[in-house]
């Protein structure tokens, strides 16, 4: 590698770094702020959802996981996760709803109602494999 070109990468990840707010990454929208849990433990009794209670970082961990999917590839590469949560966050550009669901997917509305599906890599199912 470029000796040129590696410090160039240095310099712009550290630049980078102190652009970002602390406590800020990377998520699809960006940097988001003022993160809401507004319910929690949502879904039927008898699947255990009371159990399932997100907090602020989780819902940071979770969004810092996350990547863009599509429709189908929700369909075919994660399970159906019957309890969820929602609440809110702030970026730069707008203040978005949330639904994370137990099994590792997940949704943001824009403002405008816009909205875009979410999983997170980890969680994929092992049966999408088949």
């Amino acid at each position: 590698m470029n000796e040129r070109f590696r410090f160039s990468g240095l310099a712009a990840a550290c630049w980078f770094g102190l652009l970002l707010p602390p406590g800020a990454s990377s998520t699809p929208v960006g940097p988001i702020t003022e993160i809401v849990v507004k319910e929690n433990r949502i879904g039927p009794k008898h699947e255990a959802c009371e159990k399932f209670a997100m907090t602020p970082a989780r819902v940071r961990a979770f969004f810092n996981k996350a990547v863009l999917i599509s429709g189908r590839q929700q369909h075919d590469n994660f399970l159906y996760g019957p309890c969820s949560a929602r609440g809110t966050f702030k970026t730069r550009y707008d203040t978005w709803q949330w639904e994370i669901r137990s099994l590792g997917t997940g949704s943001i509305a824009a403002t405008n109602g816009e909205v875009f599906l979410l999983g997170d890599p980890g969680q994929e199912s092992l049966l999408s494999e088949n």
